[in-house]
């Protein structure tokens, strides 16, 4: 979607949510949506984070003066389950009435573990009766540092089940841990070494489900030192797609029927937003799936990259088949 047309594609919103983001891209959407077609608007903001992340969030409200600020806490998914399921439920028990609310979510800023809280609270069933629901997504298109000097993330906190996707696991299974690769090693490295998998599955990014020729080749060669690393381990080799998420929610779902009888699995998507949403409706769909999220230490607030000159828009409920 050209940012040009993102506001004849959405029309009106019921209620517009994003979070607020340290990277610049991370305003594209609200600075760019009409104000006139925007009834609602709500930042869940952490309540500990970088101030160039409030200055983006200033940056956004001057287009969109009326958003609620909402403060989560870091590193306490429950809280955070609890306090955005409120937020939520409160917002359609005020305004719906007949006809089905239109609420959009700007993905990019939030973490891994945060988007997939939102999409269980959203396929809950006496939700998505109620709502049309438009997930947008400004991707980066590159990053200028050389790729041996490229970091996102430095540090693990902690290596956790997200909320809403533990999974159904047998203790008479072995376990079997599932990678969609991306550019943080340091991260697939501390999982890998947590869950000391009798199986990993490894996945990256298709040729024709990359984004750029800049971001496949970083993760690539991200890629190659994982595998390099970890080959005893490996059973299989997968592809996934960056931008389509039928493509990778089939991919993963057809991993799990070959492998479910004889494993526990566990799935850590370490690449963009899409593929974890994709992640997501895959484990909502089977739920022996456990999805687990490494928080980071530190991010890499400085890292340059190009935004898109476009969105990646999709309509949630048309890839729910609960």
């Amino acid at each position: 979607m050209k940012i040009n047309d993102i506001n004849t594609y959405l029309e009106k919103i019921d209620l517009f949510i994003f979070s607020s983001g340290f990277e610049k891209r991370s305003t594209k959407l609200g600075k760019n949506l009409k104000s006139r077609l925007v009834k609602n608007s709500v930042v869940f903001h952490l309540n500990d984070t970088y101030n160039i992340s409030f200055k983006h969030l200033e940056s956004v409200k001057d287009n969109l003066p009326n958003t609620e600020i909402v403060k989560y806490p870091k590193n306490e998914p429950l809280e955070t389950f609890d306090i955005f399921l409120n937020e939520i439920y409160t917002f359609i028990k005020d305004k719906y009435r007949t006809k089905k609310l239109k609420i959009v979510i700007d993905v990019t800023a939030f973490t891994r573990e945060v988007l997939l809280i939102l999409i269980k609270i959203f396929s809950l069933r006496e939700l998505n009766k109620r709502i049309d629901l438009v997930l947008v997504h400004t991707p980066a298109i590159s990053y200028s540092e050389p790729n041996e000097n490229l970091w996102l993330t430095k540090g693990i906190r902690e290596i956790r089940s997200i909320i809403g996707y533990s999974g159904l696991h047998s203790p008479a299974k072995k376990l079997m841990l599932i990678i969609l690769n991306g550019f943080e090693e340091e991260r697939a490295e501390r999982i890998i070494e947590a869950f000391e998998p009798f199986k990993l599955i490894l996945g990256k990014p298709s040729q024709t489900g990359s984004l750029s020729s800049n971001l496949e080749k970083i993760a690539v060669e991200k890629y190659e030192q994982i595998k390099c690393n970890y080959q005893t381990l490996i059973e299989k080799e997968f592809e996934f797609s960056c931008h389509d998420i039928n493509i990778t929610k089939e991919e993963i779902i057809k991993i799990y029927n070959k492998y479910h009888d004889e494993y526990n699995i566990v799935i850590s998507p370490l690449n963009n937003k899409v593929s974890t949403i994709a992640v997501a409706i895959a484990a909502l769909e089977c739920d022996e799936i456990q999805v687990c999220y490494a928080s980071a230490n530190q991010y890499n607030i400085d890292a340059p990259h190009e935004a898109c000159d476009y969105y990646l828009c999709y309509n949630f409920y048309e890839f729910l088949s609960m």
